[in-house]
């Protein structure tokens, strides 16, 4: 069953809708064609549209919905959150044998094209993994 977000209220609606009527006035009295919408505008839909979900606010305010789901998506990653770009793998002989006696060890590797690759290890046969993991991922070193 698919939960469903309220429905913003009119008073909440009011004032963006305002803002973007009043832009709308505005662009048209001057004669220099289309210019896209401040951003202030945006954020302030954006914002609601993580509450209401797009489609109610897109239909609510007469803002495009496309532009304001792609806008809504662009921002849903948390900017506190760190995406790790390193991963250290045993340096010396020794702790890579350890690292590679665990039977049944896997590697498994996500691109952000969608590109997935698991890498079982295998008593014995983890020297390889450093450089198949950085053929993968398009490292040059």
């Amino acid at each position: 069953m698919v939960k469903r977000k309220k429905p913003p209220s009119s008073s909440e609606l009011a004032p963006l809708r305002e803002r973007v009527e009043a832009w709308r006035e505005a662009k048209g009295a001057s004669l220099g064609g289309s210019s896209p919408m401040p951003p202030e505008i945006w954020e302030t839909a954006v914002e609601l549209a993580r509450r209401y979900g797009p489609c109610q606010i897109a239909r609510g305010v007469g803002v495009d919905y496309k532009t304001l789901r792609l806008r809504l998506a662009k921002g849903v990653g948390k900017p506190d959150l760190v995406r790790p770009t390193f991963v250290q793998l045993p340096a010396t002989l020794d702790q890579a044998v350890q690292v590679s006696a665990i039977a049944g060890a896997t590697i498994e590797l996500f691109r952000p094209d969608g590109s997935r690759m698991r890498i079982h290890l295998e008593a014995g046969r983890g020297m390889e993994a450093a450089g198949i993991v950085a053929a993968f991922l398009g490292d040059p070193g």
